[in-house]
């Protein structure tokens, strides 16, 4: 089962979890906060979300009024987490569906940094990508766990296609939030990728890339060309925070 979009959650969320809201040239920004026992009502686990909803026309005629909007939101979120150490990026999903590659796709367009001597004054950036288990005969939590062991990073960034139930939001919006993934197809364990699981920061920006009616997901006949404007605007937006 794929991670719902919180916005799915509808009109309780609007009333009693809306911190703040405002409209910047044509895109909805809104922020929610989910406290202790919410999550058995939205299958969401506590935290900060920031969600972000355009239409047609921003994402084909303002792809780059997005990227800044992404680019602030998310700059302000991550510094609250990074403290100076590594930055893990994790690419979540099958890169072989289209429906289920926005996190590897972003991946593709990010810039590693983490290789590189200590001298340098940038973030230490590593990018991974554990694809799916029925893909690779492996565990991909098991992947997950083994990297960051190794890294001892600062904090995680999860990248990852979600699911929606309202068409309206389909391609159309970007979750991100500091609660990590509780739901992934790709992981057949119980543990979850969050703050519980590693004891270290756990964020997550999601991509609805997938419509759930009843038990059939269904992807936008534009998936391929609105992937490839969100991927690289996501990327270009984190690549400028890293390197500025």
């Amino acid at each position: 089962m794929k991670q719902n979009l919180l916005l799915d959650a509808g009109l309780s969320l609007e009333k009693d979890h809306l911190i703040a809201q405002k409209k910047e040239k044509g895109v909805w920004i809104k922020h929610y906060l989910l406290k202790k026992g919410d999550e058995k009502i939205y299958h969401n686990r506590e935290g900060d979300y920031f969600t972000l909803s355009f239409d047609d026309k921003v994402l084909y005629e303002n792809a780059n009024v997005l990227s800044r909007i992404f680019q602030k939101t998310f700059k302000t979120f991550l510094a609250k987490y990074h403290k100076g150490g590594t930055i893990l990026f994790i690419g979540l999903g099958n890169s072989d569906i289209l429906g289920d590659s926005f996190g590897p796709k972003v991946l593709e367009h990010l810039i590693a940094t983490n290789q590189y001597n200590d001298f340098l004054t940038i973030p230490k950036v590593a990018l991974f990508a554990p694809e799916t288990t029925n893909k690779t005969g492996i565990s991909s939590f098991r992947l997950i766990e083994m990297v960051v062991g190794d890294l001892k990073p600062d904090v995680i960034i999860l990248l990852d296609s979600f699911a929606t139930n309202q068409s309206k939001y389909l391609n159309r919006t970007i979750e991100i939030n500091d609660c990590g993934i509780v739901f992934a197809d790709q992981i057949r364990s119980n543990k979850t990728i969050t703050k519980d699981t590693f004891h270290i920061p756990v964020m997550s920006i999601g991509f609805p890339s997938l419509l759930k009616l009843h038990k059939t997901y269904l992807a936008k006949y534009t998936l391929e060309q609105d992937l490839q404007i969100i991927t690289e605007l996501i990327a270009r937006a984190i690549n400028h925070i890293i390197m500025s």
